[in-house]
């Protein structure tokens, strides 16, 4: 009987350790070690208490009357185990299930942006070399960035800095 308990409430170990950080991982040994431990205290006794021949003892005992007693007494033995009385498992799975939904959106959101970003470097792979690029091709791609003589004059070297009107540059 406590093998099956046991059964019931088995730990994934397998996934739960997928979950523990790298730093934490001597923790989670030292853990199921002690998880183990239990286990195979639990799993040295028989699942059911042993059955004792009373017969025997009343045939042998002066006053068969006690061991009457003492068979009643055994047969009335339940070992309790643990109830849930404040319906803690309903409230964990409810806060499981509440977690999922919000680690499924928020996965969901994170492939968005992983999504985004590879639109963004398929575009990036697309443009030519900086090497291989010619100030028009720049000037098509970047027209924001580019040199434009005809909508914005400017003078050599063509930095903000050194047109005339700057603040660096107030007595040119």
């Amino acid at each position: 009987m406590a093998a099956r308990r046991i059964a019931r409430s088995a730990v994934d170990w397998a996934a739960f350790k997928e979950r523990v950080p790298p730093r934490q991982q001597e923790f989670y040994r030292a853990f199921k070690a002690k998880n183990d431990t239990f286990i195979n205290k639990v799993h040295q006794f028989p699942a059911e208490l042993p059955k004792i021949d009373f017969a025997f003892y009343k045939a042998r005992l002066p006053n068969p009357a006690i061991a009457d007693q003492f068979q009643k007494a055994y047969d009335a033995m339940t070992v309790p185990f643990p109830t849930d009385k404040s319906n803690m498992l309903k409230t964990i799975d409810d806060e499981e299930k509440a977690a999922t939904e919000l680690s499924k959106a928020y996965v969901a959101e994170r492939q968005e942006e992983i999504n985004d970003a590879n639109l963004l470097l398929s575009k990036i792979d697309k443009l030519p070399k900086p090497d291989e690029m010619t100030l028009e091709m720049y000037a098509y791609y970047f027209p924001n960035l580019a040199i434009d003589p005809v909508k914005r004059p400017s003078f050599w070297p063509h930095t903000p800095n050194m047109q005339p009107g700057h603040k660096d540059n107030s007595n040119i």
